[in-house]
């Protein structure tokens, strides 16, 4: 059969459908706007409309707008005013709701969601955001952030810690908080690559370098807050010994009478007696290799190779 049978077929069963077939089988009912939601939620309606959700116009987004657009049709709802008639968030687990917004924040930094700690950990959007308030949190930070990570709460009140709670900082700056590939941070590659858009004096590269500088700042640094100075994990000596042997003059004694320095012939004494020794070399190593990120030029050590890190 030729194409034009077809087409002759369909003239005659065209009109048949339309007599026998009520029209509006094919048509979809019409729905209420966001205006008839606003009726009986007046306050949600109202706070809303300042939502970015509730400013979105037609060219903006596919589908429906508004109300419908998360919650569902409202016909049934709004004709018999029987509250199990529409989607409830309240009902939904914290998986379900999130369904709902990835529907179309499905791109950019919200793509690794579903392998987030916070998906993981069965945290839902609608905890953290406000889909129906002005601001899109539900709370500013970090204080949204540190109702959950309590830990995290108790470092930033160490004595040494990043801004964090005198505002100058806030979590967002270095976490993703929707995903990432390293730890939920805003890096791609490597965790040094997030400090060095703060520390950029660290970065190098330099000729004579520290390997957890370019390692891992973490091998050293705790970033929430920490007693020991400069975001240390121990206090020195304690933290280099993790890698670093001590040195053999440690264990030498320390002279108890006076002595006259050779270069300049003037007489001193060692007020630390026999100890002087581990008192030099067992209280903070960055007294003398205060170069600890790294640096261009050679130590003057002869058995170091130049990468004492001394200046």
């Amino acid at each position: 059969m030729g194409k034009g049978f077809f087409r002759i077929l369909n003239a005659f069963i065209a009109p048949l459908l339309s007599i026998l077939i009520p029209i509006s089988l094919f048509s979809f009912p019409t729905q209420p706007g966001n205006e008839t939601c606003g009726e009986c939620h007046s306050e949600i309606f109202k706070s809303f409309e300042m939502n970015v959700h509730g400013r979105l116009q037609s060219f903006e987004v596919k589908g429906i707008r508004g109300c419908e657009s998360c919650h569902g049709s409202g016909k049934e709802h709004v004709e018999s005013g029987d509250p199990e008639k529409i989607l409830s968030f309240k009902k939904l687990s914290p998986e379900e709701s999130s369904k709902v917004c990835l529907r179309c924040h499905i791109t950019g930094n919200l793509s690794g969601w579903n392998l987030s700690a916070h998906s993981s950990s069965e945290v839902g959007c609608n905890q953290c955001h406000s889909i129906h308030g002005k601001r899109s949190l539900v709370k500013s930070e970090p204080q949204l952030c540190l109702d959950c990570h309590k830990e995290i709460k108790a470092k930033i009140y160490y004595p040494s810690h990043h801004p964090l709670r005198e505002g100058k900082i806030k979590c967002s700056d270095c976490h993703q908080h929707h995903g990432s590939l390293v730890k939920n941070l805003k890096t791609s590659d490597r965790t040094n690559d997030l400090c060095f858009n703060c520390h950029a004096d660290k970065q190098g590269p330099f000729i004579f370098e520290h390997a957890p500088v370019v390692e891992n700042c973490g091998i050293c640094h705790e970033p929430h807050g920490t007693v020991a100075n400069n975001l240390l994990k121990q206090n020195e000596p304690f933290l280099c010994f993790q890698c670093h042997e001590v040195h053999k003059h440690a264990g030498r004694e320390g002279l108890t009478y006076p002595y006259t320095i050779p270069a300049t012939k003037e007489t001193s004494s060692n007020p630390y007696g026999k100890a002087g020794w581990r008192v030099a070399f067992l209280t903070k190593c960055t007294q003398c290799h205060f170069r600890i990120h790294g640096t261009d030029n050679p130590s003057q050590t002869v058995t170091g190779g130049g990468k004492g890190l001394i200046r």
